[in-house]
């Protein structure tokens, strides 16, 4: 077991108090126990992890003294995540083939892992180091990168490319047709799609979602980007890097985003839009137009936070307001009777 010093120094922390105590495991404020280590991760919350069972404390850097041995940092949901890696490192991988795996023509999948009734295509290429969990369809010509972890009953098609470094999680399906139909006399026309889906290194990639293939060139996912579940992507659509899209998000077609982009909750975005750089969409809201560098917006349609607010806060007294205006109409009413007579 790592001593606190050590924990420490793994995080780049001030340690304070005792560091030769030993620590076996890391948990939060509620159910951490002796011999753990919990975060205060404001000074907020402070008393309540000193009142808990936990061995020792990680503390923001604004704290000076704390009742517990701890580790003071300037990021303690960094630091936690850190030491939460330490104590449950990633899977490792086992190179080699399940027997029960179906395997094309001309793979080359040295140093990767594949697991049962994996079915790989013709002419793909895994990274080593890469694990390929059970139940997963990689189809022709796609190329995965190292390190990557593809989930149980993930469908990744034809031509699409996976950088190195990628999670992508149970359910969710990489380069399916984009959504391309034309419209003549009342019938319905398909588009062939043709394109790929690109997804570059250290993205990740939640449960049952679903990235469209363009319907030519490319579906774009640059580096560091993080998707949660149940999250549609259209065709033709471009996200930054270092983007984070919440559950449920919708982009349609060709919408393109920034970098470090937010998207949270239930947010959609119309098709043919630029949402650019450190720009935040609230939850549940509908951005149908361009949005310039380091926008705050939310609503239907998205505006300005601060102006949904106050048409929020205004929209509650609306019944009030007709009631007023009702009145009003009468008495006009009544002085132009008097007027006129």
């Amino acid at each position: 077991m790592p001593l606190l010093s050590e924990l420490a120094k793994l995080v780049k922390g001030t340690l304070l108090g005792d560091g030769n105590i030993e620590i076996k495991g890391v948990r939060g404020i509620e159910d951490v126990g002796p011999g753990e280590i919990t975060m205060a991760a404001t000074a907020r919350v402070l008393e309540p992890a000193v009142q808990s069972k936990a061995t020792a404390i990680i503390v923001p850097d604004n704290v000076v003294e704390v009742a517990k041995p701890a580790i003071r940092v300037a990021n303690p949901r960094l630091a936690f995540a850190q030491i939460l890696t330490f104590f449950t490192p990633p899977t490792a991988c086992k190179p080699g083939i399940h027997q029960t795996a179906t395997i094309g023509a001309n793979f080359n999948g040295e140093g990767s892992e594949i697991g049962p009734q994996v079915f790989i295509g013709d002419n793909v290429t895994i990274g080593k180091g890469t694990i390929i969990y059970p139940g997963a369809v990689i189809e022709d010509q796609v190329i995965i990168g190292e390190k990557s972890v593809i989930h149980s009953n993930v469908v990744i098609r034809k031509e699409s490319i996976i950088g190195n470094k990628v999670q992508i999680h149970a359910g969710t399906v990489i380069g399916a047709d984009g959504f391309g139909y034309v419209t003549e006399k009342g019938k319905h026309f398909k588009v062939p799609q043709v394109g790929k889906v690109v997804i570059e290194d250290d993205v990740e990639i939640g449960a049952n979602s679903a990235i469209d293939r363009s319907t030519t060139g490319v579906t774009l996912v640059k580096r560091g980007t993080k998707i949660d579940n149940l999250v549609q992507i259209g065709h033709n659509c471009v996200l930054g890097e270092d983007c984070l899209l919440c559950g449920q998000v919708g982009m349609a077609g060709s919408a393109k985003l920034g970098d470090r982009v937010i998207m949270a909750g239930k947010a959609g975005v119309v098709g043919h839009i630029l949402v650019d750089h450190d720009t935040v969409i609230a939850a549940c809201s509908l951005a149908i137009n361009s949005l310039p560098p380091n926008s705050y917006v939310s609503g239907v349609p998205a505006r300005p936070h601060g102006e949904d607010m106050r048409i929020q806060a205004t929209s509650g007294r609306l019944p009030e307001l007709l009631k007023e205006i009702r009145d009003l109409q009468k008495k006009v009413a009544k002085l132009e009777e008097k007027l006129s007579s």
